[in-house]
């Protein structure tokens, strides 16, 4: 009986794997880490070996006591904005430039030459942006030209673990996407956009819907995991897409808030819409009947590990010594500051802003300190300027006309009930987290129980198999009047600083 499905979460710290059954009842989890590579500023690389390596050790592991003749399917959900130049093999060319790489940036006022923001906005829905893979792409056609040439296909990261995973290449609309070269109405290829871009179609994936069934488990899979050869491998989709229906938000209103390594935030909509002031785009969603009206993320949990590697050594001991999670610890640390941190405010630009604009030359930064602050005041606001972004976000999705009426947050900092409840404060709407909060793994799981025909459409099967957390919680006023005050401050001192980005 085929009645449970794998789930895989090709994340930019790690690969989780969750064996679900065809009801959603979490049956097992894995994960393993991996490195990320700095080479420059601005740069962010990784070997998409390690993403393959991780998948079978993860599955493995999954699945172990588990009679695997059962497992019907498997599908990924993957970190979006990433390029991997691939032989005819399929094998890497050099290590693969991921989404937190801004060297796209460089090429972007050439690309504003033959392609018009606004247009561009308009047919794909998509900000010009040296983050998303188009530019990156153009990058390697100038400055790494000998690979360029090389290169059979251009990959984005789902698509390279997909075409490993199955043998075939594939990649869905939402991971397509992010490349600025698909018509967001059509969710295809847009060849005219493709030719701006100095880039052939025939040599990205080809796109197919998302529960769209590649193959069966590649050799090498079969061998590392023991999965079954009939096993299906399912195309899958981009991480917050997974991750949005992974945690159930269908709804038109619903926002999902991924508190990842980044924090993209996603509010579904049942047709195109567009975002006046471009701060949100518009993606195809993992539901192929539906978008989602999202911004990509600004680094927030990336921000927090930072601390935690640079500032929060004593934690870490501790952490170490007493047996406990360190994030627990520092929850702990953040709670003994008060709300709006007595005037520390935490520009959460890290890796450049993506709220209250689009701003690659942005910076983080602490502003307003005095000697009476401690660890406690950083820390604290830190969050609270991951807090102070998303209102920028759910700001500009009214403008859309679209009205939230609730977050729900998933991933890693949904754990934090500290960090939920300043959403609420800053925001003034219930916040509420999944039962499960790695949703994304869940979400693809959800894609490899349709594609294997164990639903009738993805939208079933996320109906069936999401889970929700207990009561949201819900604004405090006399923490959301403080806040209020705190989030003008934020946004003045972003604004006196954006000259100074630029220099």
């Amino acid at each position: 009986m085929k009645d449970l499905v794998l789930g895989v979460d090709i994340g930019s710290q790690g690969t989780c794997a969750q064996l679900l059954d065809a009801t959603g009842e979490l049956q097992a989890v894995a994960y393993e880490g991996y490195d990320v590579r700095y080479p420059r500023p601005g740069w962010a690389e990784q070997d998409p070996r390690a993403w393959l390596a991780a998948l079978g050790r993860t599955v493995a592991e999954a699945t172990v006591g588990v009679d695997r003749s059962r497992i019907a399917a498997l599908s990924f959900g993957s970190q979006l904005d990433g390029l991997v130049c691939v032989d005819d093999a399929g094998e890497p060319l050099r290590d693969a430039i991921i989404w937190m790489d801004r060297r796209g940036d460089e090429v972007c006022d050439a690309l504003a030459e033959r392609v018009d923001p606004d247009d561009l906005y308009r047919s794909s829905g998509c900000n010009l942006d040296g983050g998303h893979v188009g530019a990156k792409i153009a990058w390697i056609r100038e400055r790494e030209p000998d690979h360029f040439r090389r290169t059979a296909r251009f990959l984005l990261p789902g698509s390279f673990v997909a075409l490993h995973a199955s043998g075939a290449y594939g990649v869905d609309a939402s991971n397509a996407s992010s490349s600025m070269l698909v018509d967001v109405r059509r969710r295809d290829w847009d060849e005219a956009t493709c030719a701006a871009f100095g880039i052939d179609p025939a040599t990205l994936a080809p796109v197919v819907p998302p529960h769209g069934v590649l193959g069966t488990i590649a050799p090498w899979l079969r061998e590392a995991t023991g999965l079954p050869a009939e096993a299906l491998v399912v195309c899958g989709c981009g991480d917050e897409m997974a991750a949005t229906l992974g945690a159930g938000v269908v709804d038109p209103g619903a926002v999902c808030d991924v508190i990842g390594t980044a924090e993209p935030i996603c509010a579904v909509t049942p047709e195109p819409v567009f975002d006046p002031t471009r701060l949100v785009e518009l993606h195809p969603h993992a539901d192929p009947e539906t978008w989602l009206l999202e911004n990509p993320g600004f680094v927030s949990g990336g921000a927090y590990r930072w601390f935690r590697d640079h500032l929060g050594r004593e934690e870490l001991d501790r952490a170490g010594e007493e047996r406990v999670d360190v994030y627990d610890l520092l929850n702990e640390l953040a709670a003994q500051a008060p709300p709006g941190s007595e005037g520390a405010i935490w520009l959460p630009c890290l890796m450049g802003a993506m709220a209250p604009e689009w701003n690659a030359d942005a910076r983080a930064g602490w502003f307003g300190l005095t000697p009476a602050h401690t660890r406690a005041h950083l820390l604290r606001s830190l969050l609270e300027g991951s807090a102070y972004a998303l209102r920028d976000i759910l700001d500009a999705m009214r403008a859309s006309g679209l009205e939230p009426h609730q977050i729900v947050c998933v991933a890693g900092g949904a754990r934090s009930q500290l960090w939920r409840q300043i959403r609420a404060d800053v925001t003034g709407l219930p916040v509420a987290a999944a039962a499960d909060v790695e949703t994304t793994a869940r979400g693809a799981a959800m894609l490899a129980a349709a594609g294997a025909g164990l639903y009738p459409s993805v939208a079933a099967a996320a109906a069936a198999m999401s889970r929700q957390g207990g009561a949201p919680l819900q604004p405090r006023a006399e923490d959301a009047a403080v806040y209020a005050s705190a989030y003008d401050r934020y946004r003045a001192v972003y604004d006196a600083l954006r000259p100074v980005f630029a220099v």
